[in-house]
């Protein structure tokens, strides 16, 4: 690879801040006025993530200079001192036919485009040692703050312009092709849910509470302070870590040991749903195992009854949230809590004869969508690795091409 040079930021590009809005306020909805982009619509492993509700809208006049434009590249400037870890990380305003607006927490990022591309300068912000170098930047207590200015004396090594499009074009490569995966797995979910909510009408199903549909497990907790019970290969899921539909991971994990110490085992196609804590106030979170998992007490696991399909069980279940939220009260602490009595009354409809052709429709689509999942995981190991081998100069672009090539 040709010559890195050391350089100052702000020798490349400029860092602006935005407006600070007035009236911005929580939204529960898309609609087709200007949004505000906030914080929340970052994650700290980068990009730019869209959701209702992470989305702040502004509803009045304000000045038009501060429009974003679609492939306008961003970077966090402010956050608690809690979320720590978006400060400083990059995203990209997406082409959705969404207007976006540009608040004074977030920085919009100009490049020289005759010294920096900037897909690579997506990257370098998104870079651990450069990350690092930016927070170091941060004043604050329990808000964190950098401005454009410290941003811009932050010094990196850059390579020459062509050789920055070789490295911005293979990362980019992975992420589009975890962008696609996720579209997949979410219009696979969509349609199994269509699918089931359709059948669901027909006179061949019946109706049936949870409590006759599926044999009920409760989970719990291994000694935190036993060294033994912990780190081990076998998923850990709590009401913190149960985010997807297809449940086959999570941030901690248990020892055989620990998984017979104080917490309960479920095998493939079980669905896990939450009971207890702070997401029940706004969601209802559930999955269905993609391999033997162990669970804490704030959930709960449904074994299918003989006869009950497991993915008729989870859609059934999982197409009545509005009933189950409205089942939702509060714990002392101010937590969510959804009854066990209550629940297992709600009634599901499944279909009478297991040769229903609807059950293999439902089965082949979230099969496709857990397939999906799992392969962004790879892809997503894959360039968390391959970023700052490539964004130091230590991994030549072709020999990182070889690597990714049969993953792409």
């Amino acid at each position: 690879m040709s010559e890195w040079n050391e350089i100052q930021l702000d020798e490349v590009l400029k860092v602006y801040h935005g407006y600070a809005f007035a009236g911005e306020g929580m939204t529960d909805k898309l609609t087709g006025e200007p949004i505000v982009v906030s914080i929340g619509n970052f994650s700290y492993t980068g990009g730019f993530r869209f959701s209702s509700t992470r989305v702040r809208e502004f509803r009045g006049e304000y000045p038009t200079e501060f429009d974003l434009t679609p492939g306008d590249l961003l970077v966090v400037m402010t956050c608690q001192t809690s979320g720590g870890e978006i400060l400083g990380v990059p995203g990209i305003v997406p082409s959705d036919g969404r207007i976006y607006l540009h608040n004074q927490r977030i920085g919009r990022v100009e490049c020289n485009e005759e010294k920096l591309d900037k897909t690579f300068a997506y990257y370098l912000f998104l870079a651990p040692e450069t990350n690092r170098k930016i927070f170091n930047t941060a004043t604050g207590t329990k808000i964190l703050h950098t401005s454009p200015r410290r941003i811009g004396q932050v010094s990196c090594r850059i390579p020459p312009l062509l050789d920055q499009r070789k490295i911005g074009a293979l990362l980019g490569a992975l992420d589009d092709k975890i962008a696609l995966n996720e579209r997949i797995a979410a219009t696979a979910l969509e349609l199994a849910e269509a699918a089931y909510v359709e059948a669901s009408a027909c006179t061949e199903w019946e109706s049936v509470t949870l409590k006759d549909a599926a044999r009920w497990m409760s989970g719990g907790t291994p000694k935190t302070s036993e060294p033994d019970y912990w780190g081990g290969e076998i998923p850990w899921i709590s009401a913190l870590s149960l985010k997807s539909p297809w449940i086959d991971s999570s941030d901690r994990n248990v020892t055989e040991l620990g998984a017979t110490s104080g917490t309960r085992l479920a095998s493939t196609d079980v669905v896990l749903f939450v009971v207890r804590g702070s997401s029940l106030k706004t969601e209802f979170r559930i999955g269905l195992t993609q391999r033997q998992v162990a669970f804490g007490q704030d959930c709960k696991a449904l074994i299918a009854r003989r006869g009950v399909d497991p993915h008729i069980l989870f859609h059934g279940i999982r197409s009545k949230t509005a009933n189950i939220l409205d089942m939702v009260d509060e714990t002392s602490i101010g937590a969510g809590r959804l009854s066990t009595d209550l629940i297992s009354k709600l009634e599901i409809r499944i279909p009478k004869g297991s040769s229903d052709s609807v059950v293999s429709e439902v089965r082949t689509l979230d099969s496709l969508a857990a397939t999906r999942q799992k392969e962004n995981r790879a892809l997503s190991t894959l360039r968390d690795t391959l970023l700052p081998q490539l964004m130091s100069g230590r991994l030549r672009v072709r020999d990182a091409e070889k690597i990714a090539e049969d993953q792409v």
